[in-house]
């Protein structure tokens, strides 16, 4: 949690996808300063997608939430060493999708004060619990999905 001098929401986010691509969702789970207890939790279907673009839009959901609540401040934490990597531009985007994703951060975290922080996955288990939970909201037959390109 962030120091008191500094207060920050801190915003746990992850994907989950069974199969790649398979059933997929999103796991958010906001604290608020000074808070042990999380203020929001949101467990969302995303449909059928990889477990990349799941963790992309855990992102995304985490800073649409930011902007609904009307928080500038936070800091997004997350699971994805890719993801992260590619948020801090040490790694490039090469997928065509995955580039329209990251735009999508890109303007939504244009007005935040905002600090990303890669955690082990181990310190994200609120999040990822939400986000299995969502990817399994709908049951489909055991089958093989094709990824389509966005």
């Amino acid at each position: 949690m962030p120091n008191s001098e500094n207060p920050q929401f801190c915003i746990f986010v992850d994907g989950s996808s069974r199969g790649n691509p398979g059933p997929s969702g999103v796991g958010i789970a906001v604290f608020a300063p000074e808070g042990d207890e999380a203020v929001a939790q949101i467990s969302k279907y995303i449909g059928i997608t990889t477990n990349n673009v799941a963790e992309y839009e855990a992102v995304i959901h985490g800073l649409k939430w930011m902007a609904q609540s009307g928080v500038k401040r936070a800091q997004l934490i997350l699971d994805s060493e890719l993801v992260y990597k590619q948020i801090m531009g040490e790694y490039r985007v090469r997928s065509a999708h995955i580039a329209l994703l990251m735009k999508r951060i890109r303007m939504l975290q244009s007005d935040l004060d905002l600090t990303v922080t890669l955690v082990p996955r181990e310190e994200n288990k609120l999040a990822n619990r939400l986000a299995q939970k969502a990817s399994k909201k709908v049951k489909v037959k055991p089958q093989k999905f094709k990824q389509l390109p966005m």
